[in-house]
């Protein structure tokens, strides 16, 4: 997805304090006798790291910086267990089940009950202590609740949001049409996914390239979720941007396959042509278990339970892990061999991320607005390593920036 450069009114707010001493301990300090004491006390927090392009303020730290190429922490809240990357705008889920966003909010994906962007994140409205995923699109988000429920706000000209009617947007967040028992969410570029406790999946939202599997791409919208024919034992789901992947699990051995359908002109569908298909096809040559899936702007990758890493699609970005750069690659090949000790891999629009079991975090592919986040802006075939990187439990690619969730050292102080 290219990204249009706009002028917007920045809001000045402060950015991430990582080193704190608690506001009523100063206070008490300074009126206090001299043999007064502070009590510092440290805690482990999981907090929220973003680099890469900053045209839109997606990096979420306040400045007006149009990129980073090293990472930097910002305030959206401590203890976040998930973060969400869109086109242009971000969620943050926290432990507490409240939800975070900032960016772009030009048709309400923030979810604050306004349009106003925002550089430094906000709370969404009526989300709170019952949230337990997030997933964003373009310029659309969705939130997973306990009870099973998915709820989303923001662009709706396309049956997105999935309550059962067309609008140009939404500004607060409602409950999908339909749906219950769901386990897990996923957001493409103007369509999504749900995966039901069944194993059943459901989509909604665009379909004029057939990324929802109904079996025939029409250019009218499906404004509710329909059930996807022929899934029925799956565990995971990845939209992308105009194709998907899921993990079917079967059989006494549980031998898991992958199925593609959808877009295809990258060869992001891994069936050896670049023709698309409208219902899920089966994706050949991969190891026996997967262990995670990943769909990016026009290539797709899987996570072998064994650290490997294959993929298919495009490369001309060294997406694939392959130099020099190629044209589409429409069947799987290995991109990162066994025992790296990746736990989990994202795919943006035409970069990788990878979290490593230590916390580290790899990046490889195009980096031309440092969402490599080694310190340059360049494209990179082979994996490199996210500087300075450490304490890492979750990471998140999205267009042209990164993310991830990490643990950080906060101290707060107590006068006695």
């Amino acid at each position: 997805m290219n990204m249009v450069p706009r002028s917007r009114r920045l809001a000045r707010l402060a950015g991430c304090t990582i080193l704190t001493l608690g506001l009523a301990g100063l206070t008490a300090a300074a009126a206090a006798p001299a043999q007064a004491r502070v009590t510092v006390t440290p805690a482990v927090s999981r907090v929220v790291a973003s680099w890469g392009d900053n045209t839109a303020g997606q990096l979420g730290d306040g400045t007006t910086v149009l990129l980073r190429t090293l990472y930097r922490d910002i305030a959206a809240g401590s203890d976040v267990v998930q973060v969400a990357a869109g086109r242009t705008h971000n969620l943050a889920l926290r432990s507490d089940g409240t939800v975070s966003a900032w960016g772009i909010n030009e048709h309400g994906e923030l979810g604050d009950g306004t349009t106003t962007d925002r550089f430094t994140p906000v709370q969404a409205r009526g989300l709170t202590g019952v949230m337990t995923q997030v997933a964003a699109g373009e310029e659309f988000s969705l939130a997973l609740r306990s009870d099973g429920t998915v709820w989303a706000w923001g662009r709706n000209d396309r049956g997105q949001l999935g309550r059962g009617t067309i609008s140009s947007q939404e500004l607060v967040p409602a409950r999908v049409a339909v749906l219950n028992r769901v386990t897990k969410i996923s957001a493409g570029r103007d369509f999504a996914l749900a995966l039901r406790s069944d194993g059943i999946v459901f989509a909604w939202g665009a379909n004029r390239l057939g990324q929802l599997g109904n079996g025939s791409p029409s250019y009218g919208p499906v404004s509710v979720p329909a059930k996807i024919a022929g899934l029925s034992q799956v565990t995971g789901i990845s939209a992308g941007w105009d194709s998907s992947l899921a993990t079917e699990t079967s059989g006494i051995s549980a031998v898991t396959s992958v199925w593609a359908w959808g877009n295809n002109d990258g060869g992001q569908l891994g069936d050896g042509t670049l023709t698309g298909h409208f219902t899920p096809e089966p994706v050949t040559g991969l190891p026996v278990f997967i262990a995670g899936i990943s769909v990016g702007g026009q290539f797709a990758e899987v996570l072998g339970t064994d650290g490997s890493v294959w993929g298919w699609g495009t490369n001309d970005l060294g997406q694939l892990n392959i130099a020099p750069p190629s044209a589409a690659v429409t069947r799987p090949v290995s991109v990162i061999a066994a025992g790296s000790r990746i736990t989990q891999i994202s795919a943006g629009a035409g970069h990788m991320l990878a979290l490593r079991s230590d916390g580290t975090v790899l990046a490889w592919g195009l980096g031309v607005r440092g969402q490599l986040g080694n310190g340059i802006q360049s494209q990179v075939s082979g994996p490199v390593q996210v500087t300075n990187m450490g304490g890492a439990t979750q990471v998140a690619a999205g267009t042209l920036s990164s993310y991830a969730v990490h643990t950080v050292l906060v101290l707060t102080g107590q006068s006695s």
